[in-house]
């Protein structure tokens, strides 16, 4: 049965039976010692009173000298008992009358008395500065332990497991007979060595996923005064963990310690792991960037090349008009493969957060219209609906990179809803804000996804054999806006369908800024 006990604020769950057996043990301990210390003092009694006969003086001062030893050796509780007993040995055999309780002499009450007061106080001061020697000696093993801890914590291998490496090197530094680390976020339990019965799993979980600030729970496991304990391992104030070790008994503060030596590992390592993420996706986006403009180049020469000759040989020859037919389909695919070369290298050579503007005044109808026409060929058969007041504001605005990112939007709106759809491009001015919206009658983003589908390269997962793509465009249409100061979001429709919208300001207030 485990019992929860509450103790300066910790939280503790102990195991009753075993703390039923443990206390068992103890008090045949203390009565085994009780019966010593009679023993010790009948000894003296004897060799006072029948060997060496001593007077009351000496007597007095063996009897305190056998309560010091006692309390320097065992403890307070059998110090006072040693006291007692050493009391009425002083009575019955050293002060008159001799073998009886009875004092004759008042003064002989207020000797005796004395020796008691002294020797009990004698058994406290005693007691008192063995224990806090005690202390002392194990808070200075316990810190010496820490610090080796600490110290082999901080050479983790990245090779190995991090839970394996922490159950190791605690178990190592602190001489437990087992150690398991269980990390909150799988449940995963790991130890030292093998799987020890006395550190339950399911208590390592549930104490790794719970809520408690400070919750430790103990159990003793056999009777040489081992036991288990299991205390949480917080991370930025959430509990990440928990921790479990089988051994000698450890103080609550040297827990504490443990648990945050731990925690602060495991923030680290974390850390190191998102660091290097990020370093890894930096040079990875950088290594694609390079790939990418190099191709867009690559392609403008021979595109160039075919572009010439076609039109050579259409102004130059005569053809019949199949032929003519044939060669203007070739021309006209020329100019639209000629013009997705030229955005891609547009594309490449925009860096996250650092695109580059030609700002001039820009009418909101133009651009809409504009990026309408660029994207005939694609939009062909398909019924786009342009909402724009005539009242609304101009906008200071870089016409290629705006018209770039709009034109992002509508292709994605294209290549995401139903081709007989319609899409709708509207336009509303709210406090020298500029709000241009693009709705489709698609199936809608999951909500995991309305922030991840502006990184670079990401493709949604319903997307990647369905839908042709880089993953690149959204990204930087974002980045576009971004340098605009103004802002770019996607939202899923009530009745159906995504919409996509950003922010421009007005030319007015760009002016006032």
């Amino acid at each position: 049965m485990l019992k929860p006990v509450v103790r300066d604020g910790s939280c503790f769950v102990v195991d009753v039976k075993s703390a039923n057996s443990l206390s068992n043990m103890s008090t045949r301990k203390q009565a085994a010692r009780l019966l010593s210390c009679l023993g010790l003092v009948g000894a003296m009694t004897y060799a006072g009173f029948s060997l060496v006969h001593v007077n009351t003086l000496v007597a007095g001062f063996a009897y305190m000298l056998l309560v010091l030893v006692v309390a320097a050796h065992w403890g307070l509780l059998e110090s006072i008992a040693t006291s007692v007993i050493a009391t009425l040995c002083l009575n019955v055999f050293f002060i008159p009358p001799v073998l009886s309780l009875t004092i004759a002499d008042p003064q002989n009450w207020v000797a005796l008395f004395a020796f008691l007061v002294t020797s009990i106080t004698a058994s406290q001061l005693s007691s008192s500065a063995r224990q806090r020697a005690r202390e002392a000696q194990a808070r200075q093993v316990e810190v010496e332990r820490l610090y080796q801890l600490s110290r082999s914590l901080m050479l983790l291998d990245r090779q190995r497991e991090l839970g394996v490496q922490i159950a190791e090197g605690v178990k190592e530094q602190f001489e437990f007979l087992e150690v398991a680390y269980c990390d909150a976020f799988d449940g995963r339990a790991d130890f030292s060595g093998g799987a020890d019965p006395h550190l339950e799993e399911g208590v390592l979980r549930d104490i790794a996923r719970g809520e408690v600030a400070w919750c430790v729970w103990r159990r003793g496991s056999d009777s040489k005064g081992k036991e288990a304990v299991v205390v949480p391992v917080s991370v930025r104030g959430q509990i990440a963990g928990s921790l479990g070790a089988v051994g000698p008994p450890v103080s609550e503060p040297a827990l504490r310690a443990i648990a945050n030596l731990v925690g602060i590992t495991v923030e680290r390592v974390q850390e190191q792991l998102a660091v290097a993420r990020m370093e890894a996706a930096r040079q990875n986006e950088q290594l694609k960037g390079v790939l990418l403009d190099a191709l867009a180049h690559e392609f403008v020469t021979p595109l160039t090349a075919i572009k010439g000759a076609i039109t050579t040989v259409r102004s130059e020859f005569q053809h019949e008009p199949d032929e003519n037919d044939f060669l203007a389909v070739v021309e006209e695919e020329t100019d639209k493969l000629n013009g997705m070369v030229n955005e891609t290298i547009d594309m490449a050579r925009i860096e996250p957060g650092r695109a580059r503007l030609r700002r001039r005044l820009l009418l909101v109808a133009d651009l809409v219209h504009m990026s309408v026409s660029r994207m005939a060929s694609l939009l062909d058969g398909r019924s786009v609906d342009v909402q724009v007041p005539e009242s609304i504001s101009a906008v200071s605005a870089d016409p290629d990179l705006v018209s770039l990112a709009l034109r992002q939007l509508l292709s994605n709106a294209a290549k995401y809803s139903p081709p007989t759809s319609e899409i709708v491009i509207s336009a509303s001015e709210t406090n020298s804000t500029i709000t241009i919206k693009v709705l489709d009658e698609g199936p809608g983003i999951p909500l995991t996804e309305l922030e991840a589908i502006f990184e670079r390269f990401y493709r949604g997962i319903g997307a990647h054999d369905s839908v042709p793509g880089t993953g690149m465009g959204l990204s930087i249409a974002r980045d576009i806006i971004s340098a605009h100061e103004g802002r770019l979001w996607a939202e899923n429709r009530p009745e159906g369908g995504a919409q996509f919208a950003f922010t421009l300001p007005t030319a007015a207030s760009e002016k006032d800024s």
